[in-house]
Protein backbone atom coordinates (compact mmCIF):
# COMPACT_ATOMS: atom_id res chain seq x y z
CA UNK A 1 0.00 0.00 0.00
CA UNK A 2 1.14 3.48 -0.72
CA UNK A 3 -0.26 6.45 1.03
CA UNK A 4 -0.60 9.93 -0.93
CA UNK A 5 2.02 12.05 1.44
CA UNK A 6 -0.36 14.20 4.17
CA UNK A 7 -0.18 17.52 4.01
CA UNK A 8 1.88 17.57 7.53
CA UNK A 9 4.55 15.63 6.18
CA UNK A 10 5.73 19.17 3.89
CA UNK A 11 8.65 20.23 4.42
CA UNK A 12 9.24 21.96 7.18
CA UNK A 13 9.65 25.81 5.51
CA UNK A 14 5.88 25.27 4.60
CA UNK A 15 4.85 23.61 7.13
CA UNK A 16 4.84 25.27 10.67
CA UNK A 17 2.74 24.30 13.70
CA UNK A 18 -0.82 25.92 12.98
CA UNK A 19 -3.81 26.51 14.22
CA UNK A 20 -7.38 26.23 12.94
CA UNK A 21 -8.96 29.91 13.01
CA UNK A 22 -12.31 28.53 13.58
CA UNK A 23 -11.15 26.74 17.18
CA UNK A 24 -9.36 27.66 20.00
CA UNK A 25 -6.22 29.08 18.62
CA UNK A 26 -4.08 27.12 20.48
CA UNK A 27 -5.68 23.91 19.73
CA UNK A 28 -3.61 21.84 17.01
CA UNK A 29 -5.05 22.14 13.60
CA UNK A 30 -5.45 18.41 12.34
CA UNK A 31 -6.27 17.31 8.99
CA UNK A 32 -7.22 14.00 7.70
CA UNK A 33 -6.31 12.42 4.12
CA UNK A 34 -7.27 10.08 1.66
CA UNK A 35 -5.00 7.38 1.22
CA UNK A 36 -4.66 4.84 -2.07
CA UNK A 37 -4.56 1.59 -1.77
CA UNK A 38 -2.94 -1.76 -3.88
CA UNK A 39 -0.58 0.04 -5.71
CA UNK A 40 3.13 -0.40 -5.66
CA UNK A 41 5.42 1.56 -3.25
CA UNK A 42 6.58 4.38 -5.38
CA UNK A 43 9.80 6.30 -4.83
CA UNK A 44 8.81 10.63 -4.71
CA UNK A 45 12.07 11.46 -6.63
CA UNK A 46 13.23 9.01 -9.07
CA UNK A 47 13.17 9.54 -13.45
CA UNK A 48 9.68 8.66 -13.84
CA UNK A 49 8.51 11.76 -12.24
CA UNK A 50 9.32 13.64 -15.41
CA UNK A 51 5.77 13.29 -16.94
CA UNK A 52 4.11 13.74 -13.92
CA UNK A 53 6.36 17.37 -13.35
CA UNK A 54 5.16 18.13 -16.76
CA UNK A 55 1.41 16.92 -15.98
CA UNK A 56 1.34 18.78 -12.50
CA UNK A 57 3.09 22.51 -14.72
CA UNK A 58 0.50 22.37 -17.20
CA UNK A 59 -2.12 22.28 -14.64
CA UNK A 60 -0.11 24.83 -12.55
CA UNK A 61 -0.02 26.63 -15.75
CA UNK A 62 -3.93 26.74 -15.95
CA UNK A 63 -4.46 27.31 -12.52
CA UNK A 64 -2.31 30.66 -12.55
CA UNK A 65 -3.61 31.83 -16.28
CA UNK A 66 -7.33 32.36 -17.28
CA UNK A 67 -6.27 31.97 -20.96
CA UNK A 68 -4.12 29.25 -20.98
CA UNK A 69 -5.05 26.19 -23.01
CA UNK A 70 -3.97 22.93 -21.98
CA UNK A 71 -2.82 19.53 -23.72
CA UNK A 72 -5.34 17.23 -22.84
CA UNK A 73 -3.46 14.59 -24.87
CA UNK A 74 -0.64 14.42 -22.05
CA UNK A 75 -3.22 13.41 -19.40
CA UNK A 76 -4.33 10.98 -21.72
CA UNK A 77 -3.65 7.33 -20.71
CA UNK A 78 -1.84 8.23 -17.41
CA UNK A 79 -2.15 5.59 -14.61
CA UNK A 80 -2.82 5.75 -11.01
CA UNK A 81 0.59 5.89 -10.41
CA UNK A 82 1.56 8.77 -12.60
CA UNK A 83 -1.26 10.70 -10.76
CA UNK A 84 0.02 10.06 -7.25
CA UNK A 85 3.10 11.28 -8.08
CA UNK A 86 1.82 14.34 -9.40
CA UNK A 87 -0.08 14.52 -6.03
CA UNK A 88 3.06 14.26 -4.02
CA UNK A 89 5.37 16.60 -6.10
CA UNK A 90 2.19 19.58 -5.80
CA UNK A 91 2.55 18.64 -1.58
CA UNK A 92 6.60 18.26 -1.73
CA UNK A 93 6.70 21.82 -4.07
CA UNK A 94 3.62 23.39 -1.97
CA UNK A 95 1.42 24.48 -5.22
CA UNK A 96 -1.36 21.73 -4.71
CA UNK A 97 -4.15 24.36 -4.03
CA UNK A 98 -3.13 26.02 -7.56
CA UNK A 99 -3.20 22.53 -9.19
CA UNK A 100 -6.50 21.68 -8.26
CA UNK A 101 -7.66 25.25 -9.75
CA UNK A 102 -6.28 24.21 -12.95
CA UNK A 103 -8.35 20.73 -12.43
CA UNK A 104 -11.30 22.31 -12.00
CA UNK A 105 -10.70 24.45 -15.36
CA UNK A 106 -10.30 21.36 -16.95
CA UNK A 107 -12.99 19.15 -16.33
CA UNK A 108 -12.54 16.49 -19.71
CA UNK A 109 -8.96 15.33 -17.53
CA UNK A 110 -9.75 12.45 -15.36
CA UNK A 111 -7.86 12.20 -12.10
CA UNK A 112 -8.22 9.37 -9.85
CA UNK A 113 -11.40 10.20 -7.17
CA UNK A 114 -8.70 9.57 -4.41
CA UNK A 115 -5.96 12.40 -6.16
CA UNK A 116 -8.66 14.72 -6.99
CA UNK A 117 -10.13 14.47 -3.16
CA UNK A 118 -6.67 14.92 -1.84
CA UNK A 119 -5.60 17.76 -3.81
CA UNK A 120 -9.18 19.48 -2.94
CA UNK A 121 -8.39 19.19 0.35
CA UNK A 122 -5.00 21.06 0.25
CA UNK A 123 -6.72 23.88 -1.03
CA UNK A 124 -9.30 24.09 1.56
CA UNK A 125 -6.38 23.67 4.08
CA UNK A 126 -4.57 26.24 2.29
CA UNK A 127 -7.26 28.44 2.74
CA UNK A 128 -7.73 28.20 6.34
CA UNK A 129 -3.99 28.85 6.55
CA UNK A 130 -3.92 31.84 4.68
CA UNK A 131 -6.99 33.50 6.39
CA UNK A 132 -5.13 32.52 9.57
CA UNK A 133 -2.54 33.92 8.88
CA UNK A 134 -4.20 37.08 7.80
CA UNK A 135 -6.10 37.13 11.14
CA UNK A 136 -2.26 36.89 13.15
CA UNK A 137 -0.56 39.35 11.08
CA UNK A 138 -3.36 41.72 10.80
CA UNK A 139 -3.10 41.45 15.16
CA UNK A 140 0.89 41.81 14.69
CA UNK A 141 0.90 45.03 12.96
CA UNK A 142 -1.77 46.11 15.31
CA UNK A 143 0.98 45.94 18.03
CA UNK A 144 3.80 47.39 16.20
CA UNK A 145 1.54 49.99 15.65
CA UNK A 146 0.44 50.95 19.06
CA UNK A 147 4.55 51.51 19.97
CA UNK A 148 5.09 53.73 16.71
CA UNK A 149 6.51 51.11 14.66
CA UNK A 150 5.29 50.00 11.30
CA UNK A 151 5.18 46.73 9.47
CA UNK A 152 6.20 45.72 6.11
CA UNK A 153 5.27 42.33 5.20
CA UNK A 154 7.33 40.78 2.29
CA UNK A 155 6.97 37.57 -0.27
CA UNK A 156 4.20 35.22 1.25
CA UNK A 157 0.66 36.20 2.16
CA UNK A 158 1.03 39.87 0.85
CA UNK A 159 2.19 38.67 -2.58
CA UNK A 160 0.16 36.48 -2.66
CA UNK A 161 -2.64 38.87 -3.63
CA UNK A 162 -0.76 39.06 -7.39
CA UNK A 163 -2.03 35.52 -7.97
CA UNK A 164 -5.16 34.83 -9.32
CA UNK A 165 -6.87 32.92 -6.33
CA UNK A 166 -4.71 34.25 -3.67
CA UNK A 167 -5.75 31.92 -0.69
CA UNK A 168 -4.13 29.19 -2.93
CA UNK A 169 -1.08 30.20 -2.60
CA UNK A 170 0.10 28.36 0.18
CA UNK A 171 2.84 30.04 2.42
CA UNK A 172 5.05 29.06 5.07
CA UNK A 173 6.11 31.48 8.14
CA UNK A 174 5.43 34.98 7.61
CA UNK A 175 8.64 37.41 6.27
CA UNK A 176 8.09 41.05 8.31
CA UNK A 177 10.71 44.27 8.16
CA UNK A 178 9.62 47.02 10.51
CA UNK A 179 10.85 51.17 10.41
CA UNK A 180 9.51 54.07 12.78
CA UNK A 181 6.52 55.00 12.10
CA UNK A 182 6.66 58.41 9.81
CA UNK A 183 9.83 58.16 8.64
CA UNK A 184 11.85 57.13 5.44
CA UNK A 185 11.86 53.21 5.53
CA UNK A 186 15.15 53.32 3.00
CA UNK A 187 17.25 54.77 5.78
CA UNK A 188 19.33 52.23 7.96
CA UNK A 189 19.16 54.56 11.01
CA UNK A 190 15.17 54.20 10.57
CA UNK A 191 14.80 50.35 11.27
CA UNK A 192 13.58 49.24 13.99
CA UNK A 193 14.07 45.34 14.04
CA UNK A 194 15.98 45.19 17.20
CA UNK A 195 13.02 46.99 19.10
CA UNK A 196 10.51 45.09 17.63
CA UNK A 197 11.82 42.05 19.34
CA UNK A 198 12.65 43.84 22.73
CA UNK A 199 9.16 44.66 23.02
CA UNK A 200 7.93 41.56 21.81
CA UNK A 201 9.90 39.91 24.52
CA UNK A 202 8.60 41.97 27.01
CA UNK A 203 4.95 41.58 25.98
CA UNK A 204 5.44 37.66 26.72
CA UNK A 205 6.20 36.87 23.13
CA UNK A 206 8.68 33.99 22.45
CA UNK A 207 11.52 35.57 20.24
CA UNK A 208 14.50 33.77 19.10
CA UNK A 209 17.88 35.14 18.19
CA UNK A 210 19.78 32.54 17.25
CA UNK A 211 18.69 32.45 13.46
CA UNK A 212 21.19 33.90 12.21
CA UNK A 213 22.42 38.15 11.32
CA UNK A 214 19.50 38.18 9.17
CA UNK A 215 16.63 38.21 11.06
CA UNK A 216 15.34 36.57 14.53
CA UNK A 217 11.99 34.67 15.06
CA UNK A 218 8.90 35.86 16.80
CA UNK A 219 6.71 33.24 17.49
CA UNK A 220 3.23 34.77 17.75
CA UNK A 221 0.23 32.28 18.86
CA UNK A 222 2.55 29.75 17.40
CA UNK A 223 3.05 31.17 14.23
CA UNK A 224 6.59 32.25 12.97
CA UNK A 225 7.63 35.49 12.01
CA UNK A 226 10.79 36.23 10.26
CA UNK A 227 11.98 40.08 11.76
CA UNK A 228 14.08 40.81 9.45
CA UNK A 229 17.47 42.72 9.92
CA UNK A 230 18.32 42.74 5.98
CA UNK A 231 16.76 41.43 3.46
CA UNK A 232 19.39 39.23 2.34
CA UNK A 233 22.73 37.54 3.84
CA UNK A 234 25.05 40.39 3.50
CA UNK A 235 27.95 38.44 5.06
CA UNK A 236 27.77 35.95 1.79
CA UNK A 237 29.48 38.54 0.16
CA UNK A 238 29.67 42.10 -1.91
CA UNK A 239 26.97 41.20 -4.56
CA UNK A 240 24.42 40.50 -1.48
CA UNK A 241 25.52 43.48 0.57
CA UNK A 242 24.75 45.43 -3.31
CA UNK A 243 21.60 43.89 -3.89
CA UNK A 244 20.55 44.27 0.19
CA UNK A 245 21.34 48.09 -0.69
CA UNK A 246 19.06 48.05 -3.95
CA UNK A 247 16.19 46.41 -1.90
CA UNK A 248 16.37 48.79 0.84
CA UNK A 249 16.33 52.35 -1.08
CA UNK A 250 13.34 50.57 -3.30
CA UNK A 251 11.43 49.44 -0.48
CA UNK A 252 8.86 51.55 -1.08
CA UNK A 253 5.80 50.26 1.23
CA UNK A 254 2.27 50.71 -0.24
CA UNK A 255 -1.04 49.46 1.23
CA UNK A 256 -2.54 46.12 -0.03
CA UNK A 257 -5.86 44.42 1.59
CA UNK A 258 -5.71 41.04 2.20
CA UNK A 259 -9.34 38.62 1.04
CA UNK A 260 -11.03 39.80 4.80
CA UNK A 261 -10.44 42.80 4.91
CA UNK A 262 -7.02 43.41 6.77
CA UNK A 263 -5.01 46.22 5.79
CA UNK A 264 -1.31 45.46 5.81
CA UNK A 265 1.92 47.47 4.40
CA UNK A 266 3.87 45.39 1.34
CA UNK A 267 6.51 46.01 -0.64
CA UNK A 268 6.91 47.95 -4.15
CA UNK A 269 7.06 46.12 -7.46
CA UNK A 270 10.49 47.04 -8.05
CA UNK A 271 11.63 45.46 -4.63
CA UNK A 272 10.01 42.26 -5.38
CA UNK A 273 11.78 42.20 -8.76
CA UNK A 274 14.91 41.56 -7.05
CA UNK A 275 13.61 39.95 -3.64
CA UNK A 276 11.96 37.19 -5.58
CA UNK A 277 14.42 36.15 -8.00
CA UNK A 278 17.09 36.00 -5.38
CA UNK A 279 15.50 34.53 -2.92
CA UNK A 280 15.31 31.88 -5.48
CA UNK A 281 18.61 31.95 -6.52
CA UNK A 282 19.84 31.18 -3.07
CA UNK A 283 17.60 28.15 -3.06
CA UNK A 284 19.04 26.83 -6.37
CA UNK A 285 22.83 27.72 -5.41
CA UNK A 286 22.09 26.20 -1.81
CA UNK A 287 19.48 24.24 -0.16
CA UNK A 288 17.42 23.33 -3.40
CA UNK A 289 14.80 25.56 -5.43
CA UNK A 290 10.99 23.85 -6.44
CA UNK A 291 7.99 24.96 -8.62
CA UNK A 292 6.79 26.84 -5.88
CA UNK A 293 9.51 29.70 -6.35
CA UNK A 294 8.71 29.54 -10.31
CA UNK A 295 5.18 30.18 -9.71
CA UNK A 296 5.81 33.25 -7.47
CA UNK A 297 8.39 34.64 -10.35
CA UNK A 298 6.19 34.04 -13.16
CA UNK A 299 3.05 35.99 -11.12
CA UNK A 300 5.76 38.62 -10.85
CA UNK A 301 7.14 38.91 -14.33
CA UNK A 302 3.43 38.61 -15.84
CA UNK A 303 1.92 41.14 -14.15
CA UNK A 304 5.11 43.77 -13.66
CA UNK A 305 7.19 42.61 -16.88
CA UNK A 306 11.17 41.92 -16.07
CA UNK A 307 13.52 44.67 -15.25
CA UNK A 308 17.27 43.75 -14.67
CA UNK A 309 18.97 46.98 -11.93
CA UNK A 310 22.15 48.52 -12.91
CA UNK A 311 23.67 46.39 -9.45
CA UNK A 312 22.75 43.33 -11.57
CA UNK A 313 24.06 43.53 -14.94
CA UNK A 314 27.22 41.35 -15.40
CA UNK A 315 26.92 38.91 -12.73
CA UNK A 316 25.19 35.46 -12.50
CA UNK A 317 22.49 37.10 -10.96
CA UNK A 318 21.36 38.45 -13.65
CA UNK A 319 22.04 35.46 -15.65
CA UNK A 320 19.70 33.40 -13.03
CA UNK A 321 16.89 36.35 -13.64
CA UNK A 322 16.88 35.05 -17.37
CA UNK A 323 17.41 32.09 -17.22
CA UNK A 324 14.10 31.47 -14.73
CA UNK A 325 12.41 33.92 -16.81
CA UNK A 326 12.73 31.41 -19.74
CA UNK A 327 11.61 28.60 -17.42
CA UNK A 328 8.65 30.68 -16.63
CA UNK A 329 8.09 31.40 -20.06
CA UNK A 330 8.24 27.52 -21.29
CA UNK A 331 6.44 26.10 -18.05
CA UNK A 332 3.77 28.47 -17.10
CA UNK A 333 2.51 31.32 -19.67
CA UNK A 334 4.85 34.34 -19.39
CA UNK A 335 6.12 35.78 -22.27
CA UNK A 336 9.13 37.58 -21.80
CA UNK A 337 11.81 38.00 -24.15
CA UNK A 338 15.26 37.21 -22.69
CA UNK A 339 18.67 35.41 -23.50
CA UNK A 340 18.44 31.68 -23.35
CA UNK A 341 21.16 29.38 -21.42
CA UNK A 342 20.04 26.08 -21.79
CA UNK A 343 22.59 24.86 -19.52
CA UNK A 344 21.37 27.36 -16.75
CA UNK A 345 17.50 26.40 -17.67
CA UNK A 346 18.62 22.85 -17.30
CA UNK A 347 20.16 23.19 -14.33
CA UNK A 348 17.67 24.79 -12.63
CA UNK A 349 15.02 22.56 -13.51
CA UNK A 350 16.53 19.50 -12.65
CA UNK A 351 17.31 21.08 -9.22
CA UNK A 352 13.55 21.33 -8.99
CA UNK A 353 12.70 18.17 -10.08
CA UNK A 354 15.34 16.04 -7.69
CA UNK A 355 14.67 17.89 -4.61
CA UNK A 356 16.74 14.69 -2.98
CA UNK A 357 20.24 15.99 -4.91
CA UNK A 358 20.15 19.59 -3.93
CA UNK A 359 22.70 18.81 -1.26
CA UNK A 360 25.16 16.27 -2.91
CA UNK A 361 27.14 18.28 -5.41
CA UNK A 362 28.41 15.81 -6.69
CA UNK A 363 29.94 14.13 -3.83
CA UNK A 364 29.89 10.40 -3.25
CA UNK A 365 28.23 9.28 -0.03
CA UNK A 366 30.89 7.47 1.63
CA UNK A 367 31.26 3.31 2.02
CA UNK A 368 32.03 3.75 5.23
CA UNK A 369 31.01 5.31 8.38
CA UNK A 370 34.02 5.36 9.85
CA UNK A 371 35.63 8.61 11.54
CA UNK A 372 38.03 9.46 9.29
CA UNK A 373 35.73 8.77 5.81
CA UNK A 374 32.90 10.97 7.86
CA UNK A 375 35.47 13.42 8.11
CA UNK A 376 36.83 13.33 4.16
CA UNK A 377 33.42 13.92 3.19
CA UNK A 378 32.33 16.65 4.55
CA UNK A 379 35.97 18.20 4.00
CA UNK A 380 35.00 17.22 0.25
CA UNK A 381 31.32 18.64 0.39
CA UNK A 382 32.63 22.07 2.25
CA UNK A 383 35.27 22.23 -1.15
CA UNK A 384 32.52 21.71 -3.57
CA UNK A 385 30.16 24.39 -2.05
CA UNK A 386 32.88 27.04 -1.64
CA UNK A 387 33.45 26.37 -4.97
CA UNK A 388 29.62 26.93 -5.97
CA UNK A 389 29.48 29.80 -3.53
CA UNK A 390 32.18 31.03 -5.73
CA UNK A 391 30.93 30.33 -8.75
CA UNK A 392 27.37 31.84 -8.71
CA UNK A 393 27.93 34.90 -5.79
CA UNK A 394 31.18 35.81 -7.12
CA UNK A 395 33.10 35.64 -3.84
CA UNK A 396 36.66 34.53 -3.49
CA UNK A 397 36.57 32.50 -0.34
CA UNK A 398 39.55 29.39 0.13
CA UNK A 399 38.45 25.98 1.47
CA UNK A 400 40.57 26.95 4.68
CA UNK A 401 38.42 29.79 4.97
CA UNK A 402 35.35 27.93 4.62
CA UNK A 403 36.22 24.78 7.29
CA UNK A 404 37.51 27.76 10.00
CA UNK A 405 33.90 29.22 9.47
CA UNK A 406 32.78 25.31 10.23
CA UNK A 407 34.30 25.28 13.19
CA UNK A 408 33.67 28.66 14.25
CA UNK A 409 29.99 27.36 14.02
CA UNK A 410 30.47 24.57 15.63
CA UNK A 411 32.11 25.69 18.72
CA UNK A 412 29.46 27.86 19.25
CA UNK A 413 27.29 24.47 19.22
CA UNK A 414 29.58 22.59 21.11
CA UNK A 415 26.82 19.39 21.07
CA UNK A 416 27.25 19.37 16.98
CA UNK A 417 31.19 18.61 17.01
CA UNK A 418 29.88 14.84 17.05
CA UNK A 419 27.96 15.26 14.46
CA UNK A 420 31.31 15.89 12.08
CA UNK A 421 32.52 11.98 12.61
CA UNK A 422 28.42 10.46 12.97
CA UNK A 423 26.02 11.82 10.62
CA UNK A 424 26.16 12.91 6.63
CA UNK A 425 24.60 15.91 6.76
Amino acid sequence: MNSILPLNNLPVNYSPALSNPKLNPNKPYTISMKSVDSIQKIGRAADPEIIPAKMLLSLLKSGLNDDAKIDEKLFQGRTKEDWIRLNNLAIDNAVAPTVFNGLEKNPNIKVPEEVAANLKESKEYAKKYHGLQEKLLGEFSDFTKSKGIDTVQMKGIGFSMNYPDPTARFGGDIDIYNFKHGTNPSDPKNNMSLMTDKIAEKSGIEVALDHGPKHSEIKYKGMPIENHRNFLNIEIGPLHKKMNSYLLKHLNPVQETLPHGTKILVPSKEFNNVFISFHAMQHFVGAGINFHHLADWAVQVKKHGLTIPEEAKGTKFEEFMYAFTNLANKHLGTNVKVPENKKLENEIFDKMLHPERSNDLGVPTPKSKNPVSMVVYKYKKIAANTARYNQYWGTDKTVTQACFDSLIRHFKKPKTFLDVFTKLK
